[in-house]
């Protein structure tokens, strides 16, 4: 036999082209089943700490003098938001009077609080008075659910690869 008919018996030969076509097709398959994977973990998350922020909201809206501390309010957020590890040790909570004649927010890229333990720059925590406009924000820094896949929403990211989890909320308190 030849070279050129043995080349000819090659290409005309079609066993394993399953194989094949299952090569080429799987990796990008899952590719994009990690990918959404990852996302819908993220969206997940996001969305329990939003819902968790509001409940809570709407109890320190409607009950007269509170006088919760910071603590008391992220354990009762953290207990709402099942899907995020270690969220007592994560979240970080900003509550602050919003001064009426100009109605300033402030920056949303200052809140996290960074692996280190510290918080660039200092939130505060001013539980306000009656018939005031106040806003809350809570953050958390998370991981990835599967790092090596490389996809994730355009969150925010510090140097450690943890993922910014912001959930923002204005509300007046009640008289």
């Amino acid at each position: 036999m030849s070279i050129a008919s043995k080349l000819k018996n090659f290409c005309r030969d079609e066993t394993a082209t399953a194989t094949l076509e299952f090569v080429i097709v799987f990796p990008i398959v899952m590719i994009l089943f990690t990918g959404v994977f990852e996302t819908a973990m993220i969206l997940t998350r996001q969305v329990m700490l939003e819902r968790a922020l509001d409940t809570t909201v709407r109890v320190m809206r409607v009950t007269p003098n509170l006088t919760a501390t910071h603590d008391q309010i992220a354990n009762i957020i953290c207990e709402q938001t099942v899907v995020i590890k270690d969220c007592n040790e994560l979240l970080t909570l900003d509550l602050r009077v919003v001064a009426s004649p100009n109605y300033n927010l402030p920056n949303q890229d200052s809140l996290c609080i960074d692996r280190d333990g510290m918080v660039r720059p200092a939130n505060t925590f001013q539980p306000g008075q009656a018939n005031q406009l106040m806003l809350i924000r809570a953050c958390v820094v998370v991981d990835r659910i599967l790092p090596f896949s490389g996809f994730g929403l355009n969150l925010t990211r510090d140097d450690t690869g943890g993922l910014h989890m912001i959930s923002a909320t204005v509300f007046v308190n009640e008289p």
